[in-house]
């Protein structure tokens, strides 16, 4: 709980997935095919290897600060900038480690986690091989759902699903709400030349209903993977080609593949047919949702030939349950209370490198003269009652 007496729910914080979800967690029989398919591991000087499809991959942090799991309570972006990129710095013990994430918990003064992959964000969308993604996102999921059980009250954890194969999905769906999971993660990218709402995965999105699954849109960098999985790996060919001289996919690519998402929802009347689901747009900011309606709102009424389509597209997002991550530096959110007060939830992306404290967060309220009615609903309320936590 916050200094000034507000319940904190952060939604959008991060695992940086250790070697046991392969050594321990994953069945026996699949060990050998997933060293190919993907595989992770640090060894005793703290490189990385990681393959996927039986190639190496390039890691996802290009030094020896490792951006996915470095931030820790009191750091800034002024004394993550000062560590040396040539040496090898360590991981904050919390990524990996539940008793260790509820001690910085508390020095944050968070009272609940929402618990999102990193590398299973980036890399199991990609896997070929169907049967081997479907033994990789049981082993994750039984990894996160005993990571959460260390506070069961205070860490929420989000399910992967292998879309690679529908029927596959809809099996692990079936098994983790049987578990006790609340909440799906789905990034908005193509599996197999397929985006998330396209038909092939209608009987997902029906087993996601029936069963009261939240879906969480939550994009990766997407930096290592083929291009047109996403908007990462085109938005690094582009910093490429102009010599920027650093990636550049972070900062931008989230917020594309979250904004196409929406998009594609609106276009192909996707909440018409299940207009039960809860969605959560996680991880690229809130500014874009209303220009994303708007814009959708603007095509789909010059471009009248578009069947199947009955809602407006303000009324996919905000006339049923939808939630919006935005982090502590976001001024638009509090600027603009009167569009994000019932829709907007705080969430600090620990323990990556922009991470950010939840009185960062208040001071950004405070100064744009939120009451503290309204703060307490995007630090705390609205995700609780979004994702039905006490």
């Amino acid at each position: 709980m916050a200094s000034n007496g507000t319940h904190i729910i952060d939604v959008d914080t991060h695992v940086l997935e250790p070697a046991t979800v392969w050594s321990r967690y994953l069945e026996p029989d699949y060990r050998i095919p997933a060293r190919s398919a993907f595989w992770h591991e640090v060894d005793a000087q703290g490189l990385e290897v990681t393959i996927v499809n039986g190639e190496s991959v390039r890691a996802l942090s290009a030094s020896g600060i490792n951006r996915h799991g470095i931030w820790r309570p009191g750091m800034t972006p002024d004394t993550i900038g000062a560590l040396d990129p040539h040496a090898r710095h360590p991981v904050n013990p919390g990524a990996a480690d539940p008793t260790a994430r509820l001690t910085d918990m508390d020095a944050m003064g968070v009272d609940c986690h929402v618990l999102f992959p990193t590398l299973f964000a980036e890399h199991l969308p990609v896997v070929v091989n169907p049967d081997v993604a479907a033994a990789l996102a049981r082993a994750y999921n039984d990894w996160i759902w005993d990571f959460s059980h260390a506070a069961p009250a205070r860490l929420v954890p989000v399910a992967v699903l292998p879309m690679q194969e529908v029927s596959f999905a809809v099996r692990e769906a079936a098994r983790i709400a049987e578990r006790g999971f609340r909440a799906v993660f789905i990034r908005p990218a193509f599996v197999n030349a397929r985006f998330p709402n396209h038909r092939h995965y209608d009987p997902l999105w029906r087993a996601l209903a029936e069963r009261d699954l939240t879906v969480c849109f939550h994009p990766s960098v997407g930096n290592t993977n083929p291009e047109w999985t996403s908007q990462g790996s085109l938005v690094e060919r582009l910093a490429s080609n102009l010599r920027v001289g650093h990636d550049v996919a972070e900062s931008v690519a989230p917020t594309m593949d979250v904004a196409t998402m929406l998009t594609a929802l609106c276009f192909y009347g996707h909440m018409e047919e299940y207009s039960r689901l809860r969605l959560a747009f996680l991880h690229g900011g809130a500014s874009w949702v209303p220009l994303t309606l708007e814009k959708a709102e603007t095509y789909l009424w010059l471009l009248s030939a578009i069947q199947d389509v009955s809602l407006e597209p303000e009324h996919v997002f905000f006339a049923r349950p939808s939630l919006v991550s935005f982090p502590s530096w976001e001024s638009s959110v509090p600027r603009m209370v009167d569009v994000f007060g019932d829709v907007g939830a705080w969430g600090s992306r620990y323990p990556h490198h922009d991470a950010s404290e939840p009185r960062e967060a208040i001071a950004l309220c405070a100064r744009h003269g939120l009451s503290s009615q309204a703060q307490a609903k995007l630090l705390g309320g609205n995700a609780a009652r979004f994702f039905g936590l006490g």
